[in-house]
């Protein structure tokens, strides 16, 4: 018995309508988000935001960008929990 080994370029099968993943995340960081910029929240804490809630970046730090989410209030939330909302 013999193994192959094969790349698996997109593990997950597409369908008609269905966006690409791989295409839909844009990393952010320190570099490259703004104060004024909108952003995304894409984490799912339990008692946190509502998932997919925008919001406006009001402060830069090194791990994490302060965000305000509206009625939500402020959010302490790390850069690999935002994303861009044309990304989305």
């Amino acid at each position: 018995m013999t193994t192959q080994s094969a790349a698996i370029r997109n593990p997950q099968m597409q369908m008609p309508g269905m966006p690409s993943l791989g295409s839909s995340r844009v990393s952010l960081g320190p570099l490259n988000v703004s104060p004024g910029q909108v952003v995304q929240y894409c984490g799912r804490i339990r008692g946190g935001p509502r998932f997919g809630v925008k919001g406006t970046v009001v402060e830069i730090r090194l791990r994490q960008a302060v965000v305000d989410l509206g009625q939500s209030g402020r959010w302490h939330i790390p850069y690999y929990m935002l994303m861009l909302p044309a990304a989305a």
